[in-house]
């Protein structure tokens, strides 16, 4: 090869390769690489507010625990905003035919606490608004109450709902919407929403906070956790009534070898 042919080959592949570049560089810049937020940190305080007995787990199990590990015990509250009483096990199966809306209650939160307990929540951190509100029915105006209580008396607080449009239960809409609203009005500074599996794909990349059991000991509080729920044990009061009713989502749970819990911030 002369050195003329040489020349011309050296220039047309330094030209490819700034090319190259130049376009590496444009496309980079135009196409915006979004990822997931992992491990988000909460802030000094965080409380959850779960609408039935068993959501807590399946929707944030992972998040309980990381904030547990993150800001301590004493500053991880759980608020419970229904009795669960209502839930199809009851109504399906003959052996719950005459239970009273008490008992059915009870029963639930017989589950509800010892899932809590696994995770690491202390007991005088969990409160059930039916137990507080003392009357049947929805209790969101009290769930309202509890948030702007929490926002006044500890400053610094995540507040973690269910998210007010991709679920497909009224109930759990309606208690992100509650939420939401406040967040809308300035009058919480820092909110979640979980958010089911089928709904993952509705919330950008960039939207949605992660938090995964990635170590053996955190994993291992977890998955207990969810066993809580599909424990039977009449001397105490436990008939896996969680499981039973959301059997799917536990088993898609427990598949996931983080056991994620996916959150979105708005």
């Amino acid at each position: 090869m002369n050195k003329k042919i040489f020349k011309i080959c050296i220039g047309i592949l330094l030209i490819l390769i700034i090319g190259f570049i130049v376009w590496n560089k444009i496309s980079s810049n135009s196409v915006p690489k979004y990822e997931a937020n992992y491990n988000r940190k909460f802030k000094s305080h965080v409380v959850f507010y779960p609408q039935h007995q068993d959501d807590e787990v399946l929707w944030g199990a992972s998040a309980i625990a990381k904030a547990i590990n993150e800001v301590g015990k004493d500053n991880v509250y759980v608020v419970l905003v229904s009795d669960g009483s209502g839930v199809n096990v009851f109504k399906n199966n003959k052996k719950f035919k005459n239970l009273t809306r008490e008992e059915k209650k009870e029963l639930r939160n017989n589950e509800f606490r010892d899932a809590l307990k696994e995770l690491g929540v202390k007991k005088e951190n969990i409160r059930i608004l039916a137990d507080i509100d003392g009357k049947l029915g929805t209790h969101y105006d009290l769930m309202e109450k509890t948030i702007l209580d929490f926002e006044k008396n500890l400053g610094s607080v995540t507040h973690i709902a269910h998210h007010y449009k991709y679920d497909d239960h009224i109930m759990h809409r309606k208690n992100g919407q509650v939420l939401k609203k406040l967040s809308d009005e300035n009058k919480v500074k820092d909110a979640l929403y979980f958010i089911k599996p089928q709904y993952r794909k509705d919330i950008p990349m960039d939207k949605k906070v992660i938090y995964e059991a990635n170590n053996q000991k955190m994993y291992d509080k977890v998955k207990k956790a969810c066993y809580e729920y599909k424990v039977v044990d009449e001397k105490k009061k436990k008939f896996g009534i969680g499981y039973t009713s959301a059997h799917s989502y536990f088993d898609r749970l427990l598949s996931d070898p983080k056991l994620s819990s996916v959150l979105s911030i708005y």
